[in-house]
């Protein structure tokens, strides 16, 4: 793996948080995809044939169908195969031979199928990954290999991406799929269906840069790919306002999830924006930041608390925070 040189920006240690923003530079920031094909690992089994949200707007089912056909109207350069599963997976197919939902959820079977279609043939350039997430089989067993499939995809070149479909879904257990800063999506309603397709439609043609540790980070817009840690990896440089909205970004989304961290995060917000010269720019920052996690603290008193509704919370941070990765 050749070693890339990155910079680092210091922050204030504060509690168990991390405290050194490191980035680097890619030399390309979308991946030439043109003539590949994008592979739909699509759930249906019994339970994708349910309603998909409390208003009956329709089944998971055909909101996959959905999501698949306008991902593909979007993508004039690329062709497609869906792969079905529910019991085992079913032979390759289009998307007007899907049968309709039936069975038991088993996602074992995956592994040795998707293999088969992704190890070294480099023909798909993307993996999307559609399900509720809900197992028939052992829960443990299910989650290892939703990831083990992950891990091909990423292992044939192909970006892997998960979209949990379903009030019911478990956002989670779809997200091991995608790993660590991939993209995982999450549907339950028709409004959402122009988001979650950019979504995917951005993840298909994000590039990804794989650290010495193994993770893979994505290259945004402006040709970086950013990740947090407690080690310096290169020249350390001053906190401008954007490395410090870029920290708090991610710092935020690596605890969305716990909601009994807002209080802290609050407090390490306006600990790191005292970093900057600026009072202007320092209250810019906290009120920015202060009033995202408002926002999502809203959303989460007034969900269930549900393994798909704290999987929507990033997809809601993502909006409010204005795309940021």
């Amino acid at each position: 793996m050749t070693k890339i040189k990155q910079m680092s920006v210091l922050f204030p240690v504060f509690g168990s948080y991390p405290c050194v923003l490191n980035y680097g530079v890619s030399d390309e920031v979308k991946r030439n995809v043109d003539g590949k094909k994008i592979l739909f690992v699509l759930d249906n089994t019994g339970s994708m044939g349910e309603y998909i949200n409390e208003k009956g707007e329709c089944s998971k089912a055909v909101m996959a169908k959905k999501l698949i056909d306008s991902v593909m109207s979007k993508r004039s350069t690329n062709d497609y195969d869906i792969m079905c599963f529910n019991v085992a997976p079913s032979p390759l197919c289009k998307l007007g031979d899907v049968p309709q939902p039936s069975n038991s959820t088993y996602f074992t079977p995956l592994v040795p199928e998707l293999g088969k279609y992704i190890t070294n043939s480099h023909e798909y350039c993307s993996v999307v990954f559609l399900s509720d997430g809900l197992p028939s089989e052992d829960r443990e067993l299910a989650r290892e290999a939703i990831k083990t499939l992950g891990n091909i995809t990423r292992e044939g070149s192909a970006n892997p991406v998960a979209v949990a479909v379903g009030t019911d879904a478990d956002g989670k257990a779809c997200s091991l799929f995608a790993g660590n800063r991939g993209y995982n999506c999450y549907i339950k309603y028709n409004k959402d269906l122009e988001d979650t397709v950019k979504d995917v439609c951005n993840s298909i043609d994000c590039n990804y840069v794989q650290l010495e540790n193994g993770s893979y980070i994505p290259v945004e817009s402006d040709g970086k790919f950013y990740h947090i840690g407690t080690e310096t990896l290169g020249e350390t440089e001053k906190p401008t306002k954007y490395h410090v909205e870029k920290f708090l970004n991610l710092v935020v989304q690596k605890y969305i999830n716990d909601t009994n961290e807002y209080t802290n995060l609050k407090s390490y917000i306006q600990h790191v924006s005292k970093l900057l010269d600026s009072e202007e720019e320092q209250n810019e920052v906290v009120n920015k930041f202060g009033s995202m996690l408002d926002v999502i603290r809203k959303t989460v008193l007034h969900s269930a608390v549900t393994p798909a509704a704290l999987s929507a919370v990033a997809t809601c941070y993502r909006q409010v925070s204005g795309g940021q990765v």
